[in-house]
């Protein structure tokens, strides 16, 4: 999956903004967001700017394991719905049980 790069958000127009999120060639995700248009020029003295978060592929468990959590909080069908959310998303996984 390194060197994926998708666009999550798009807002047309004369403020002009795209946000793409990004699994780098080291395994980092990165997330930024170009701006285009008036305001950002009055503010910049350009008319693009480019803006970023990345983390570093050390703390991607506790990036997925807040993630998860936050989604899945006060669930109590967590299980199957993250068995279903990870098959929907094709994401390599095992369900087991035992009795």
């Amino acid at each position: 999956m390194t060197g994926q790069s998708i666009e999550i958000a798009r807002r047309e127009g004369a403020e002009f903004r795209s946000v793409r999120l990004t699994v780098e060639e080291d395994g980092a995700i990165r997330m930024d967001a170009q701006d285009i248009g008036p305001s950002v020029a009055s503010v910049w003295g350009d008319d693009e700017y480019e803006f970023w978060v990345r983390v570093e592929p050390g703390a991607l468990p506790k990036l997925a394991f807040e993630l998860l959590r936050e989604k899945f909080a006060g669930d109590t069908g967590a299980v199957d719905a993250f068995r279903d959310w990870c098959k929907a998303r094709e994401i390599a996984h095992k369900f087991d049980s035992w009795a």
